[in-house]
Parts: C-alpha cells; structure tokens; sequence
C-alpha cells in the first residue's frame, strides 16, 4: 500500500557571496600626501615672505643700489656754524630719477659754495608714493636767521616717475584754489596770534601791511607739495623777521601748511 512520503526538511545553507572591496590608498599613503602639501605650501609662503620683505617691501627692483635705502645721503659737509649739510640721492633706476639726482647736485655745488649755507632733507614713503623735502637756509644776508626756501620732488613707485603738481593734489581730491584758501587760512591765524601777544599794533600794521613784511604777494608763490604720514602738506617760504622783532614768533614748522589727508 502506498503510504505518503513525507518530505525531510534538510537546511542547506547557502555560502555568503564574497563582498565587493574598492580598492584605496593605504592610510599611510594619505598621511604622506598631506604632509608633502603641507610642505609645498610651506616653502612657497616662505619664498614669498622672503621676496616680499628683501624685495619688493623694500622697493629693490626698482632701487640702484639695493643696499641703500630709496634715499640715502650722498655726500655731507660742515658749514661755517658747524652745522651738517646733507645731500641726497633717490636710489631709483629711472631716468626722472636721474635727472633729479643730477639737478640737486649742480644746486648743491653752487649754493654750498658759501660755507654758512645749509641744505638738508626729509623723505616719507606713503603707500606708493616717495616723497623728498629739500630744506635750503641761506645765510649770505649776514643776519643771525636765514632766507629759508624749500623743494620738494613726489615719485611714482609703480612707474618710478615724478609726479606733477596736478597729480598729487589730485590724490587727495583738492585744488590750487583749495590749497591757497588754505595759507590765507594759516597767514590770519600768524596775523591774529602776533597781534594778541603784542608783536603786532592792529592800528599801525593790518593784514596787509603784515602780509608785505612777510614778503607775501601771491599766496601760491613757491609752493612745494610735500606727502608726510598720510597728509599733504604745502612748504611755503616767506621772511620771518621784521622791525618788529618776529623772527622770535615762528618756528620753522610754521613754514608746513596743513592742506589736507
């Protein structure tokens, strides 16, 4: 008789399928690859620190002589009162630069030849602009206080030119009319100040007597445009002395005249 067969539950397992892998660099390898790029990037900020400080913070691409500073001075002497004369030289490898170089040395040679004269100078980089104050005190008059004249020179770093007046004055968005407002500003302010301290007799010199003790016609007369710590300055020359004593009265800053910045 037929009987039923009962089926046997037999478990087969299956075997697992093999895990795909992507393949990769070792940590190791990573590790390195970092450290390379840490490395490149090291030494490239570090030449270019190098450049910046020995190089082009110091502007000496564009210098003569990169051991100088961009002005230096060039020959000094003593005049009659023991007093140092400097001559400087823009340190600049420009034609403009010079040119300038070559006329300050022929000044020099012919003012200087007085032994009591004086010439000395100032310069100030700001941003990229060089500027060089001439001070020139003559002393041929005889009198214990000089005739004081000034010039003044302001080049383009970038291009290694010099800059006109116009351009200058443009930097700091002003204009000649601006700048004579300016010293008629100053030269009232000298006038008042001299009356209060008893210099001056309002009654028996005004303004305008005062102006021509002063030896001042046109305010814009030999005005040097001259760029320290971010400001324009204008360095105008006119007599300080007068029967009335006022060579006590000004200093020689009271030749700057603030302009603007």
């Amino acid at each position: 008789m037929f009987g039923v067969v009962q089926e046997r539950n037999v478990n087969v397992q299956k075997k697992p399928k093999p895990k795909k892998t992507m393949h990769s660099f070792p940590s190791f390898s990573r590790k390195k690859v970092l450290v390379w790029i840490v490395v490149v990037v090291f030494i490239v900020l570090l030449i270019g620190y190098y450049l910046y400080k020995n190089y082009y913070s110091n502007y000496n691409y564009i210098k003569q002589d990169t051991s100088q500073y961009l002005v230096y001075t060039i020959d000094t002497s003593v005049n009659g009162q023991n007093m140092h004369s400097e001559i400087p030289f823009v340190n600049i490898d420009s034609e403009d630069a010079n040119t300038v170089n070559q006329t300050i040395q022929n000044y020099a040679d012919s003012f200087l030849e007085n032994r009591n004269n004086l010439m000395v100078y100032d310069s100030q980089v700001n941003g990229e602009v060089l500027s060089l104050l001439l001070r020139m005190s003559d002393y041929s008059s005889g009198y214990s206080f000089p005739d004081v004249t000034f010039h003044t020179y302001n080049f383009n770093l970038n291009t290694q030119s010099l800059m006109s007046d116009e351009l200058v004055l443009s930097l700091f968005d002003v204009t000649e009319d601006d700048v004579a407002e300016k010293i008629e500003i100053q030269f009232r302010d000298f006038y008042e100040e001299e009356v209060y301290k008893g210099y001056l007799v309002e009654e028996e010199c005004d303004y305008e007597c005062f102006l021509e003790w002063r030896g001042v016609e046109d305010y814009m007369d030999s005005v040097y445009y001259y760029i320290e710590n971010g400001k324009l300055m204008a360095y105008r020359p006119f007599t300080i002395y007068s029967v009335y004593g006022e060579e006590e009265f000004f200093t020689e800053e009271d030749y700057a005249f603030y302009i603007a910045g």
